[in-house]
C-alpha cells in the first residue's frame, strides 16, 4: 500500500499503477503484436497473387493504434462499470483510487491526440476511423445510462460493445489495404469472422461460471443462457474458428513449412476443450477462468501468426 501511495503522487506514477493493475503494457503489447500481425498476414496470404507481406513503419503503427485504442478502450470500461466494481470489483484502480477521474480524461485526452496523428501519415481515413471507434467507445457510457436493457442483459451488452473491437480488426483491413493494396475481398470479411468468433470464445469463457460460485448481483453468461448453454456455445465459437482458419489454410495442399504450420490453429482446440471440461467438472470448488481463455486467444492467434509468416513471401522496409 505505502507503494501505491508513493507513485500515486504524480500523474505518471498513477499511469504506471493503472497500468500494473489492469493492462500490463508487455503483455497487452504482445497480444496486440499476435492479433494485428496475425490478421494482417492471412489477408495477404489470402488475397492470392502472390503479393509479399511487407514489415515497415506501417506495420509498427498499426501494432501501436491496436494497442493504444485497447488501453483507451480499458479506461472506458473503468467508467462504465464503476458503480459494478465497487461492489464486485473493489480491486479495479479507479474504485482503489489508484486513478482519479481526471487521470481518465487525461488518458482520453491523450489517446484522441495521439493516435490518430500517428494514423494520419498513412492515410487520413485511417485517422478518422479510429476516432470514430473511439468516439463510439465514449458513446457506449451513455447509452449505459439511456438503454436499461444494456444494465440487465450481458448479451445485449455484448452486442453494443463488441463493435469497438471488431473495428480494430476492419482497421487492420483498411490499414492493409492502403499501404499494401491488398483490396478488400469477401475472404477478408471471413478472416475478420473467424477472428471475432475466437474473441467470442475468450469473452464467454472469462464471464462464465456456476450460479453457486457467484455472488448475488454478479454478471456472467450463465445468469443468461443457462451455464452449458453459455459452456456449449463458446466452445462451438472456438471449434468454429478452429475448423475454419484451417480450411482457409488448406494445408493438405501446401507444401514446405507452410503444410505443417497450417495445422498448427488444433493447438488451440487444448485450452477450448479444457476449459469446456473444467466448467463441466468444477461446479462447487471456485477457479479462474480467465486463465483458459487467454491461454485459448494467445494460442490462436500466435499460431496463425506463424502460419502467416511461414507461409507469405517477407519483405522489410523502413517506409511505406
Amino acid at each position: 500500500m505505502s507503494d501505491l501511495k508513493s507513485q500515486s503522487a504524480s500523474f505518471v506514477g498513477r499511469l504506471n499503477t493503472f497500468t500494473a493493475i489492469i493492462y500490463e503494457p508487455k503483455l497487452h503489447f504482445a497480444f496486440a503484436v499476435f492479433w494485428f500481425l496475425s490478421l494482417q498476414g492471412h489477408m495477404v496470404l489470402q488475397a492470392g497473387g502472390g503479393q509479399p507481406w511487407t514489415f515497415s513503419l506501417a506495420s509498427l503503427i498499426g501494432v501501436a493504434t491496436l494497442f493504444l485504442v485497447m488501453f483507451f478502450l480499458r479506461t472506458v470500461d473503468e467508467v462504465k462499470d464503476l458503480e459494478y466494481d465497487k461492489k464486485y470489483n473493489p480491486e479495479r484502480p479507479l474504485v482503489m483510487g489508484a486513478v482519479t477521474m481526471t487521470d481518465i480524461r487525461r488518458y482520453w485526452l491523450l489517446a484522441f491526440l495521439v493516435i490518430p496523428a500517428i494514423n494520419i501519415g498513412l492515410g487520413p481515413w485511417l485517422a478518422l476511423f479510429i476516432i470514430a471507434d473511439m468516439l463510439y467507445g465514449l458513446l457506449l457510457l451513455k447509452l449505459e445510462q439511456w438503454v436499461s436493457l444494456m444494465r440487465r442483459s450481458m448479451m445485449f451488452n455484448l452486442l453494443l460493445t463488441y463493435p469497438v473491437s471488431i473495428a480494430l480488426s476492419v482497421y487492420t483491413l483498411l490499414l492493409t489495404d492502403w499501404v499494401l493494396g491488398v483490396k478488400v475481398q469477401a475472404v477478408s470479411l471471413l478472416i475478420i469472422g473467424i477472428y471475432i468468433l475466437a474473441f467470442l470464445h475468450f469473452e464467454i469463457v472469462r464471464k462464465n461460471l456456476w450460479p453457486s460460485m457467484a455472488d448475488e448481483g454478479e454478471k456472467f453468461y450463465s445468469h443468461e443462457l443457462g451455464p452449458m448453454k453459455a459452456a456449449s456455445l463458446a466452445l462451438a465459437c472456438a471449434l468454429s474458428a478452429i475448423t475454419l482458419i484451417i480450411c482457409l489454410n488448406s494445408p493438405w495442399q501446401a507444401s514446405g513449412a507452410s503444410s505443417i504450420t497450417g495445422w498448427l490453429p488444433l493447438i488451440a482446440l487444448y485450452p477450448a476443450i479444457k476449459s469446456f471440461m473444467t466448467f463441466y467438472q468444477e461446479r462447487i470448488t471456485p477457479y479462474n477462468p480467465r486463465k483458459l481463455a487467454v491461454m485459448f486467444i494467445a494460442a490462436f492467434y500466435l499460431t496463425n501468426l506463424i502460419h502467416a509468416l511461414t507461409a507469405n513471401q517477407l519483405t522489410f522496409t523502413l517506409l511505406g
